[in-house]
């Protein structure tokens, strides 16, 4: 029998981790397995695939938290069983497993009278990926003074901003994860949400914002001058106040999510 390679070797092993259950393990691999103790090939297989499941699922559980919370204990495991078995992990980094975790959730739409799921869980990913950046240096208050907010003005942003809008209350959904299970009443998870994610000093926050200084934020975060980002929010509210929009840089002013701002557009 020809020896296999080290890269055939651990993509059928790999494969057998992962393989679901009535599937039968690859005779090639079980002739280069040399099991211990009392164990056959494909039982020594088979202890390492529980074991690899098991971490994966827990991996995937300190990720999504809630969304464990909400589904509770056995159908958050046969749902991770299922997204793992259908989406095994391509990253040697543990912490990359579950990014498609959300979309998983959002195509199968696992519970008809929670669909708010697949938003909470990527609200989830959305703070794990803040919480592991770097933070940046702001643009401080006294640099605003110093600079005038013209029209043709740009303002950068931090790398750990986020926004996040959702038609339910995933915030306060969130911070339920710690606490005791219990039935989620219709009334308190659906209404509409507009969030910002970032990161000031090693700590999270996450701040509420209404629609209009959402749609504003956004444009300004995605390199439109103020002028710009004025008018296209202007579109889809017509009777947007200057107390909304003197609301906004206020708040961009006092959180530090600005780090610089020019008359030249932003690389």
């Amino acid at each position: 029998m020809a020896k296999l390679t080290l890269s055939h070797f651990q993509h059928l092993f790999s494969q057998a981790s992962l393989r679901p259950e009535e599937a039968q393990i690859e005779p090639t691999l079980l002739d280069t397995v040399l099991p211990g103790g009392s164990l056959t090939s494909d039982h020594a297989v088979d202890v390492y695939r529980t074991g690899h499941i098991v971490r994966l699922t827990e991996a995937l559980g300190e990720t999504f938290e809630a969304v464990w919370w909400v589904a509770g204990d056995d159908n958050y495991f046969r749902l991770a069983k299922e997204y793992l078995l259908t989406h095994p992990s391509t990253s040697y980094n543990l912490s990359d497993f579950g990014k498609t975790f959300p979309d998983f959730l959002e195509k199968k739409q696992p519970f008809s009278d929670l669909p708010f799921v697949s938003d909470l869980a990527r609200f989830e990913w959305i703070f794990k990926e803040v919480f592991h950046l770097p933070p940046h240096t702001s643009l401080s208050p006294e640099d605003f003074l110093r600079q005038e907010l013209s029209g043709d003005a740009h303002l950068a942003f931090g790398s750990s901003i986020r926004l996040f809008h959702s038609s339910y209350s995933i915030y306060e959904i969130w911070k339920l994860r710690a606490t005791e299970q219990e039935p989620l009443l219709e009334e308190y998870w659906n209404t509409p949400q507009w969030l910002l994610f970032y990161k000031h000093q090693q700590q999270v926050y996450i701040k509420h914002v209404i629609e209009p200084e959402y749609l504003l934020l956004q444009h300004l975060h995605s390199g439109k001058n103020i002028e710009d980002a004025l008018t296209h929010t202007l579109q889809d509210f017509p009777d947007l106040t200057t107390a909304i929009v003197s609301d906004l840089f206020a708040l961009i002013k006092t959180t530090g999510i600005a780090t610089q701002l020019s008359t030249e557009p932003m690389p």
